[in-house]
This record gives C-alpha cells, structure tokens and sequence, in this order.
C-alpha cells in the first residue's frame, strides 16, 4: 500500500481522531496515526503488546489491519479482534489481560460516513489530553520521518481473538454480586446493527431475562438510521415496548458505549434518567464510597442524590476522559455523562453502555419493573426537564471562547445567575436552579445547547433565547 509523502494535519477530539470515510478519514491517516501514536507509547511508556479493535463502519476492519501491520512492523505482539467488538469490550480485555495498549477503529455514535481512531490506556481508560497533544507534537516534529515508514506498508496476518466469552461472564458476575434479579422481565435489545449484536442479549438472557433481538446484524448503513440510541434511531423499539409487548427496551450505539432505555410508561429513558437510576441505587447500597465524577453537561439530579448519601460531586468538561483521573486515582467510582451513560471505577474507568444494561435490568428485575424504579427517583427527587440542541457551526468552540462575556451578558435576560462555570463552554446556573450550557462540540461542526428546568415552559424559554443570542451573534 503506497502514500503520497505530504504533511497531513492531525487533531485529536473529544474522544479520538475522526474524519468522513475517504475524505478526512483514510488509509493513510491510520498508518500516520498508528506509526506517530506507538513511537510516543515506547518512548513514553514502554509498549510490548498491543490490541487492535473495530467496530461495523465501511473500512473498518481495513483500517484495523492496517494498524495491526504497522505494530508488527515495530516487532510488538498484536492481536486483532477476530469481529466487530465494542469498545468497552476491547478496553476490558485489553486491562485484563496485560496489554499496553489498545487501539480501536470506531466513530461511535457519528453518522454512517464517520470513522475514527481511538487510543485506549493499559488502564482501559481514553488517552489523557497530554498524551494525544503530544502524539500531535511528536508527528509534527517527525512527520516526513513517519510518512517514509508508513510508505509501503504490507498488510499482514495477525493472530485474532474473541473477548466476548470472558468479557460476558464478568458483567453477568458483577450483576449478580450487586443486585438480585427477582422477576423474569421481558426485554427488547436494539443493538442498531453494530458491535452490541449477541452481547447485552446475551448477558441479559444469563440474568434470567427473556430476551428479544432485532436489528441484530451488522450493516455499515446502520439501516439509515444514525447509529446513536436516542428516540428519532429506536423509534420501532419505542413503540414495542411503549405498547406492552415487552417491560424494557435497551439500545446501544455503534460502539456500545452508550445506552438508551424504553420504559413502557414513561417511554425513551435518556442516559440521563439511566444514570440517576443506577446512581441512586448503587449509592444506597454503599457500592459508591468515595465521589460521582459528572460531566457539565449532565443533570443535575446527581447533585442531590450525591448529597442524600454524603458523597462528593467532580464536575468535568463533557469527554470521558476528563473523569478519568478521578476514577484512577481513587476520588471518584463512578461517572456519568448525560449523552453517553456510565463508566465504574472497578470495571474500566471509560463508558459502557452493556455493562449499564445489565445493573438497570437487575435493578429494575429486582424491584418487580423500571416504571416501579424511575417512578420512584421522580418521587425522591422531582421531575426535571432536559433537551439538548445542536446547532450546525463550524469553529464552535472558537465562537463560543470569544464570545463568553457577551454570551453570559445576554443570558442575565433569563434570571438571576447564581453561579457560571466555564470549564467546557459557558455555563449558566439561574436561581430557581435551572441552567444551561453552551459549548461547541470537540467531534463535530456544531454548537451544542444543553438545558435543564423544572417546567417545560421554562425549559423552551432558556433554549429558545439562547438559539436566538447565537444566531444574532453569527
């Protein structure tokens, strides 16, 4: 395989590198990513051995042996994924089992057209901001020096692995050793065509589910659909349960980092809801010791459950890898983020939405339904209301950096401002403790709008104001 020698322009997002599928995102920018990426893991940290993952896109599995010959060509001991695996999974199973590193092909939750790279510590944790800034620095100081390495690369074949059996007989274990499942609730899976395919079905059957999969093989188009768990995507999965034919609906994205639930009462659970949920629950047991890492853009429910048991809130910058340190160094067990879902500190300290899946559905067995369980958060904490838009704009988080001041001027229109928080954007938290968040998004052209009220009214008003400051700002 040969490339043209010419200096690509490499930055590293919210989680990883990624790029439209032959355009932003090529062969080449694997090898590049790869080459740049192990030279600054030896150097740094030592590296021996080394995983490589993909997920169902177009190229994945291409791009993933592209990584893995480029870390042959260093003489590391790889191993490829032997099929489309979460990255949850290859992050367990690459801290389990002793590898240095692991690198997984995968875009998540973008739209089909999307693919990206993604570099995972020994501790199964996303790659710190310093680690990914310095693999930039080391391809810009080297890059002519990496181009040539990479320049006729050979594809080869590496050895393959499956973690699904011993991935799935720890979660099934942790379930059981945490909550006690009681009624034989009936649940749809949605995997939405990706990597979760056999996996949380699996896992769910074992804790005594019955368990239903649909769309449950893999396609790179995701059925046209874009493969993220919320309700436009699992609009099918919604009306079954909504309409009685099953007592719970699980769906994953892509990668199966995030979750999404049905509740045939209250319809699509947010990862918002599933995290006071399993918050709530795994702090009334004590299983939560120490502190709850959030991100900002997450409800604030978790504050209050936090303070009912006397645990410490860390307030992050949206990005599982801002909670990372907390989760590693002791401070934090769990952490949750309102479009992703969970991660725990004893599993890996990165999100993953079949571990979830499991806790809400013993959780939710356990106490007879889900309607039971979030019936009572609403009971102990009230009902809040929580939407986030997203508005097409390219160089969002330049925008919103210049234009703080102005923006947090113009927000006073809205009450009175009680505390701002700056961390990731613009912050805004009003009196009656409603607030909203302005951010731009560190994987996609877009400015994110996240708010969160206690009346719909209120809500509409806050997000309402806020489209119109931006758009007068343009």
């Amino acid at each position: 395989m040969t490339y043209v020698s010419q200096k690509l322009f490499i930055k590293f997002g919210t989680d990883g590198v990624r790029g439209v599928i032959d355009r932003d995102f090529n062969e080449r920018l694997v090898a590049v990513l790869t080459e740049a990426t192990i030279r600054y893991w030896s150097r740094r940290y030592g590296l021996r051995k080394i995983l490589v993952g993909y997920d169902v896109r177009r190229k994945s599995q291409q791009y993933a042996n592209i990584a893995a010959s480029v870390a042959l060509e260093h003489g590391l001991d790889t191993v490829l994924v032997s099929r489309p695996t979460p990255t949850p999974v290859v992050a367990w199973y690459g801290s389990h089992f002793g590898f240095d590193l692991v690198i997984q092909i995968t875009a998540s939750h973008n739209p089909p057209i999307y693919n990206g790279f993604k570099v995972i510590t020994k501790q199964g944790a996303p790659t710190p901001d310093d680690d990914t800034g310095n693999i930039e620095k080391l391809y810009d100081e080297e890059w002519q020096d990496i181009e040539r390495s990479v320049l006729n690369i050979v594809v080869k074949d590496v050895p393959t692995v499956d973690p699904k059996p011993e991935y799935v007989d720890h979660v099934v274990n942790d379930a059981l050793g945490m909550f006690k499942p009681r009624s034989k609730l009936r649940v749809l899976v949605d995997p939405l065509f990706g990597t979760s395919i056999g996996y949380t079905s699996e896992v769910l059957s074992r804790l005594g589910m019955y368990v239903v999969e649909v769309h449950n093989y893999y396609d790179p188009g995701f059925g046209g659909r874009n493969p993220n768990p919320e309700p436009e995507n699992i609009y099918d999965t919604i009306q079954e349960v909504v309409g009685g034919k099953y007592d719970i609906g699980i769906a994953h994205d892509c990668d199966a980092d995030r979750i999404g639930a049905v509740d045939p009462k209250h319809g699509y659970l947010s990862p918002n809801n599933i995290i006071t949920i399993i918050i709530e629950h795994l702090a009334k047991r004590r299983i939560i010791k120490r502190g709850i890492t959030k991100s900002t853009s997450t409800t604030h429910i978790v504050d209050l459950i936090a303070s009912r048991y006397g645990l410490r809130v860390y307030e992050v910058p949206v990005g599982f890898k801002h909670a990372v340190r907390y989760m590693i160094n002791g401070d934090a067990d769990v952490a949750g983020e309102e479009s992703s879902g969970l991660a725990y500190s004893w599993h890996v300290p990165d999100k993953d939405g079949i571990y979830t899946a499991a806790l809400l559905a013993t959780i939710a067995s356990e106490y007879g339904s889900l309607t039971y369980v979030f019936d009572e958060i609403i009971k102990e904490y009230g009902g809040t209301f929580y939407r986030r838009i997203d508005l097409q704009f390219s160089g969002g988080k330049e925008f919103v950096r210049k234009n703080e001041r102005v923006l947090m001027e113009k927000l006073r229109d809205l009450g009175i401002i009680k505390r701002v928080i700056t961390i990731d954007g613009i912050k805004v938290v009003f009196d009656d403790n409603s607030w909203i968040l302005i951010r731009g998004s560190g994987t996609e052209p877009v400015i994110r709008i996240y708010a969160e009220a206690g009346s719909r009214d209120r809500l509409e008003r806050i997000i309402n104001n806020a489209v119109s400051i931006i758009n007068s700002l343009r």
